[in-house]
């Protein structure tokens, strides 16, 4: 039961971090791209070198502050306002730039 408050503990606070990076925008959504970034990191680091903390790390902090359905969200606005290209470049940086993040953590352990 402790192991569930810390997850959701965790998972409260990667939201509130989440929604915090979501106000920053400007051709892209960058604040989401940044989110799932430093959710793919956070929890390649936790995988690698904290394995004990995988499930706080993970499927709390990383789970809360990373999200598929924003990201999804945002590209759908981005389409619907006929802004085609910046869907295109976010569809492509959200896919490439957690993966650089996590090639350069789990590298650099």
């Amino acid at each position: 039961m402790v192991e569930v408050l810390v997850v959701a503990f965790f998972g409260g606070l990667g939201s509130v971090l989440r929604s915090l990076l979501g106000n920053f925008k400007g051709y892209l959504p960058w604040g989401i791209l940044a989110a799932n970034t430093l959710g793919t990191a956070i929890a390649a680091w936790s995988m690698l070198t904290q394995p004990l903390l995988g499930l706080v790390l993970v499927a709390g902090l990383a789970g809360g502050l990373s999200t598929f359905s924003t990201f999804m969200a945002q590209t759908w606005q981005l389409l619907q306002s006929d802004r085609r290209v910046a869907a295109f470049l976010n569809v492509l940086l959200n896919l490439l730039l957690p993966y650089t993040a996590l090639m350069l953590v789990g590298f650099s352990l």
